[in-house]
């Protein structure tokens, strides 16, 4: 009995806080709020929770902004957008080229060739290319009494000329690419200075290479490639063809006021007419030449052979005509150090044996050759062998033998150390 009046009791007592609850309810609505929210789950009440926001403004979500359409220009002092105008001088050609920005900033194009100025010294620090080769001092190099003198290498030598400025906007050529060289091939063992620049510059090479071919002077770079960096890439097709004979050493750019180089001009020491019989004649020679040595077994013997042969045919002679070519030293049998090491080069090529032409300093400006036998590289100078009772004293030499009298230059850094030792003074 006590028990049941107890529950009644307790009953009365949770009625009574009921009702007491609901009208502080009705006098005080938030409470309502809050009792809802502590119930479902959902957190702050509104009010509190966007007190909250306002205590801590990185909890707003954030809202993106519609993009104004309006680009950014990044403006000079003058307000002019030179961002954009540089960008504007390579679209157009890279179209064509189907070569990407992209593809061609991966393969390096700044054309880092760790290169000399030709006629300058390398004392400022070691030069070193990208096969190991470390270039000595200059300053260090003595050359021998029975040579001094007989050298004649004339160094790729630009002429740059300015466009006027063109109204309301690029400078727009009247010359085409000419030939395109597209679908081209240079196999790296034969053609090393075509794989010493980026595919911006192999692309000219070819485009170079097929207009020279057909001696199609003038054209527009079918890449867009500032004034300052054109020679390299005409460095490379010349080093790599001695057979283009009739091809000059001297260049014209024309660049336009991005300073890109907007018309390329090729300097020939021949007429296409004169070129017919002038090509007949020389492959004639060269034939020739080439049957009194592919019949021998070893590439060492053939290479010794043609050595032999050469400066047996040539003479050195300062003034000869075309003299930087290999048609001076074959057809005519005059020429200079450039002559002997660019006719050397092409029989080689043909005889199958990878022969490199390598320019440099030796005193003045020189050329040579490296030739590859099966134990490694070695210098070959014809023209410094070209003397009585010193025929092989500049023969298959290795750079340590060539450290006070040749240093390498330009691209030509960049070609193989020469180590080899079995053939080397024999």
């Amino acid at each position: 009995m006590k028990v049941i009046k107890s529950i009644l009791a307790g009953i009365g007592v949770l009625a009574a806080l009921l009702c007491a609850l609901i009208i502080w309810s009705a006098v005080n609505p938030n409470i309502t709020n809050t009792l809802s929210s502590l119930v479902t789950g959902n957190g702050l009440p509104d009010k509190e929770k966007e007190a909250a926001q306002e205590d801590n403004p990185a909890a707003d979500e954030y809202e993106w902004e519609e993009p104004t359409g309006e680009p950014f220009e990044a403006e000079t002092e003058s307000g002019e957008n030179d961002a954009e105008d540089a960008d504007g001088a390579f679209d157009a050609e890279d179209e064509t080229s189907g070569d990407t920005d992209e593809t061609a900033d991966s393969a390096g194009d700044d054309y880092s060739y760790n290169t000399v100025p030709s006629g300058t010294g390398n004392d400022s620090g070691p030069v070193r290319g990208t096969n190991g080769y470390e270039a000595p001092s200059e300053l260090a190099i003595k050359v021998p009494e029975a040579v001094n003198g007989k050298a004649g290498y004339q160094p790729i030598t630009e002429k740059s000329e300015a466009l006027p400025d063109a109204e309301g906007g690029e400078y727009t050529s009247t010359l085409g690419y000419g030939e395109t060289g597209d679908g081209l091939f240079f196999d790296a063992n034969l053609y090393p200075y075509y794989h010493m620049i980026d595919q911006k510059g192999q692309h000219i090479y070819r485009q170079i290479y097929a207009n020279a071919t057909v001696m199609n002077a003038a054209f527009v770079p079918i890449e867009a490639v500032p004034v300052s960096e054109i020679k390299n890439v005409v460095m490379a097709v010349y080093n790599d063809h001695p057979e283009l004979f009739w091809l000059n050493t001297v260049f014209t750019c024309k660049y336009d006021q991005n300073k890109i180089c907007a018309e390329l001009a090729l300097e020939f020491n021949m007429t296409k007419e004169e070129l017919a019989a002038a090509s007949t004649e020389f492959y004639n020679i060269t034939n020739n030449l080439l049957t009194q040595v592919e019949h021998l077994g070893t590439p060492y013997e053939k290479e010794r052979r043609l050595h032999d042969i050469l400066i047996g045919q040539i003479d050195y002679e300062k003034g000869a005509d075309k003299n930087q070519s290999a048609y001076s030293a074959l057809v005519t049998g005059k020429s200079v150090c450039a002559g002997y090491a660019r006719a050397y080069q092409y029989l080689m090529q043909r005889l199958g044996i990878t022969c490199y032409y390598c320019t440099g300093f030796a005193g003045t400006d020189h050329a040579w050759n490296i030739v590859a036998l099966d134990d490694g590289f070695y210098n070959v100078d014809l023209t410094w062998d070209d003397t009585p009772g010193g025929e092989y004293d500049y023969f298959n030499k290795t750079d340590s033998d060539y450290a006070d009298t040749h240093v390498r230059r330009d691209l030509s850094v960049n070609l193989p150390k020469c180590e080899g030792e079995r053939y080397r003074n024999l």
